[in-house]
């Protein structure tokens, strides 16, 4: 009888074996796939640039959530709270996040503050029309010096494939800084994520070249680092978070009809009531395009279907 009971229990004995080492092995492995890093960003776009990079071994949170404007944004007591936990902070220089970031840091002293400008090309957002900023010169491509030189200039750093390549490896180096167990993660999307944009570069300058005019209208500037990479030239209906007044908008119809601008390019997030002024007038048509969406590869390529169209 005994040797029955023996026979019995070893099955079962078996079996709290194996659960047992499920269990060990679930949690062996969790720390490999959990989050390690709390990141915050400004905006969706560069949130999505640094997902890209840091995958399942980090957690992102942009401030400026979807349909609101980085301008006049204010942060929610809630994202301060979480603030206070955060590992890294990756910062374009948006207008809020000059009026807030002492506000962040004294929040979070720990908390590594990185400006993703750093190793840009100085002068990589002169892709506006002179007319509007007489002080800088058109620019053409990236042969130009590197350094801190962005203050106060265009903070949408993410519309140029040839800077998200650059940001994208200073991501991946401050993550790998940071989570050095997860270098060759993020090594390998790294890659991975260049060679989507570098795909839509690819693109560019097979379309772009070949339009008839390299001017194009926009609402709000966002699109100069592109236009200085591919030699096109955005004309700015808002001019520091200003409307245009009546002699402006006289002057920006009468050049929308000088270089044959037949769209003009709107976001989401703005009030488009003036831009389809200038449009009824030129006999053009409002294209939006969100250079803040968390699809970028998207509105990159969006971008480039609309000046295909241009004419």
């Amino acid at each position: 009888m005994l040797y029955c009971n023996n026979i019995i229990r070893f099955p079962l004995l078996m079996k709290k074996n194996r659960i047992t080492l499920a269990l060990l092995l679930l949690l062996l492995s969790a720390p490999l796939s959990a989050a390690s890093l709390k990141l915050f960003t400004s905006v969706l776009p560069i949130a999505s640039l640094v997902s890209l990079v840091g995958g399942e071994r980090v957690s992102v949170e942009a401030l400026v959530t979807a349909g609101h404007d980085p301008v006049t944004y204010d942060p929610q007591p809630s994202q301060l709270q979480r603030l206070g936990e955060a590992d890294l902070y990756f910062t374009s220089g948006l207008p809020f996040e000059k009026v807030w970031m002492g506000k962040i840091r004294a929040l979070n002293p720990r908390m590594k503050i990185i400006d993703l400008r750093q190793n840009l090309p100085v002068d990589a957002e002169d892709g506006t029309d002179s007319d509007q900023h007489e002080s800088h010169p058109h620019g053409h491509g990236h042969g130009h010096g590197h350094g801190h030189g962005h203050e106060g200039g265009d903070p949408h750093v993410w519309t140029s494939p040839a800077n998200i390549d650059v940001i994208l490896a200073l991501i991946a180096e401050e993550l790998t800084a940071n989570d050095p167990h997860g270098a060759d993660y993020y090594q390998g999307n790294l890659q991975a994520a260049q060679q989507r944009f570098r795909q839509v570069d690819r693109r560019a300058v097979e379309v772009l070249p070949v339009i008839e005019s390299p001017y194009f209208l926009v609402f709000h500037p966002a699109w100069g680092y592109l236009a200085s990479e591919y030699g096109l030239v955005q004309v700015v209906i808002e001019m520091d978070g200003k409307e245009p007044g009546p002699r402006r908008l006289a002057e920006l119809i009468e050049m929308a009809g000088q270089k044959g601008i037949g769209k003009i390019f709107v976001q989401p997030q703005f009030d488009q009531r003036i831009a389809a002024v200038i449009a009824d007038a030129i006999d053009a048509k409002l294209v939006v395009v969100d250079p803040l969406s968390d699809d970028l590869v998207q509105s990159l390529n969006d971008f480039l279907d609309a000046m295909q169209v241009l004419e």
